[in-house]
């Protein structure tokens, strides 16, 4: 019997140890800087904006970059802010800005990770997206769906 137990405690700890794996409870990721950014959009011949005094009244915000292709078919907003729960706060409020347009026929995808959060929706043919890692936070709303692809792999390159 007391093997038994034995046995049974193993086998809990490693359906535990599964599960966070699977979960991704202790995923990490290393925030970029918005050095990090500005080079990546320079690299794919992106325009590249200062946004800080746009949002100078928020003293929270450390730095404000947007970058877009030459076509300005789309913007992604890449956000510094003074420490991780001013992000988490920032990203939050966002987040619930999106939750409140969504449709019935949105499509929604989260995932949390120990420094991370990811909130993406797409609905009546429109991507929005926000991601924060770290005390850095990137942003995109409302772009055509067809550009999804193009954001995500720029977010990829950046190991966001």
């Amino acid at each position: 019997m007391k093997n038994f137990k034995i046995k049974a405690v193993c086998l809990l700890a490693a359906f535990a140890m599964a599960a966070l794996l699977i979960t991704g409870c202790s995923q990490n990721k290393t925030p970029a800087s918005t050095a990090d950014f500005k080079a990546m959009a320079a690299q794919k011949n992106y325009i590249v904006q200062d946004g800080t005094d746009l949002f100078a009244a928020y003293d929270y915000i450390k730095l404000a970059t947007i970058t877009a292709p030459q076509d300005k078919s789309f913007q992604i907003e890449f956000y510094e802010l003074n420490n991780e729960a001013f992000a988490l706060s920032f990203f939050t409020s966002n987040k619930n800005n999106f939750i409140m347009m969504k449709g019935i026929d949105a499509n929604e995808y989260t995932k949390t990770g120990s420094n991370f959060d990811i909130y993406k929706l797409e609905m009546y043919n429109k991507f929005m997206m926000i991601e924060r890692v770290g005390s850095t936070v990137v942003y995109v709303n409302e772009t055509d769906v067809s550009n999804k692809q193009t954001i995500e792999k720029f977010l990829s390159e950046l190991n966001y």
